[in-house]
């Protein structure tokens, strides 16, 4: 499989998948859809499909060794690497086709990998009402209060307009809830060492994220009742669309552990975070 994906850096491990909670679909409005877990044999094709007006989001990624020769999907027995880093679905197409490639993993005492685990959401990319778009660079811009929605840069996908400044936009979480984020489409400069000057910068009470380059991303569980989300540009291009999010809130877990969830999210906090750029 070849990636695109720029900026990433890849975390290996030889560990156990660990389950987590995943949004689903609602009754009524446009709501992200989890897809089936796909396992496919090295030297073979996977095709990851979602329904008009939705696209592909690649939550999680990795190649096993399977225990038993010539099985092509996960047993917990396996040794696993993570491959997220050459998984790439970055188009607004309803499919996505992956050629599993053959791969030494180092992690498996330099075993070949027999088949690749993947994990995805379909994640729309418009909304019929209006009203739950946001533009992340608008002034005197308020609290985004919905349950769900989808947030722009300025001009997106056809115009790229430079910030003159940082833009923000702070989305509110009840104390009953939490909130599910996915980076749905970022092509930016990654020039910049650890995305400094062009990024997509979500904070929460625990981490901050920072992306640039191309990518499509599924946020980990987020801890806070305020989500701030911060892009910044400075390279101009003809080719750049900007980036488009889509967000959800769903009821919260009861052993989710956030311990400073209430706490105050500023841009300055951002600084005191450990700093992840998947």
């Amino acid at each position: 499989m070849n990636s695109t994906t720029t900026s990433t850096i890849p975390i290996t491990t030889a560990t156990t998948p660990t389950t987590t909670t995943r949004a689903t679909q609602q009754p009524d409005g446009q709501y992200v859809q989890t897809m089936p877990p796909l396992d496919a044999c090295t030297a073979s094709s996977v095709s990851l499909r979602c329904p008009n007006n939705y696209v592909v989001v690649v939550s999680r990624a990795f190649y096993g060794v399977a225990q038993i020769q010539g099985l092509c999907s996960y047993s917990p027995s396996d040794c696993i690497a993570d491959s997220m880093s050459t998984v790439a679905c970055n188009s607004d197409s309803i499919q996505c086709n992956l050629y599993v490639t053959k791969k030494k993993l180092p992690q498996c005492n330099d075993q070949f990998s027999s088949y690749v685990h993947i994990e995805y959401d379909c994640v729309p990319i418009s909304m019929d009402d209006s009203t739950k778009e946001y533009n992340v660079c608008q002034q005197n811009s308020t609290e985004i209060t919905s349950d769900h929605g989808i947030i722009r840069s300025p001009g997106y996908p056809t115009q790229f307009p430079i910030t003159t400044s940082e833009c923000l936009r702070s989305i509110r979480v009840p104390h009953d809830k939490t909130i599910r984020l996915w980076l749905s489409d970022l092509y930016i400069s990654s020039l910049s060492i650890n995305c400094v000057s062009d990024h997509v910068t979500v904070v929460d009470s625990v981490q901050t994220y920072r992306n640039c380059g191309t990518k499509r991303y599924a946020y980990p569980y987020l801890c806070s009742s305020t989500i701030l989300i911060q892009y910044s540009v400075q390279i101009q291009s003809s080719i750049y669309r900007g980036m488009r999010m889509y967000f959800e809130i769903v009821d919260r877990p009861t052993n989710d552990n956030c311990a400073n969830s209430n706490e105050t999210i500023t841009p300055a906090l951002a600084i005191k975070h450990k700093l992840l750029i998947p």
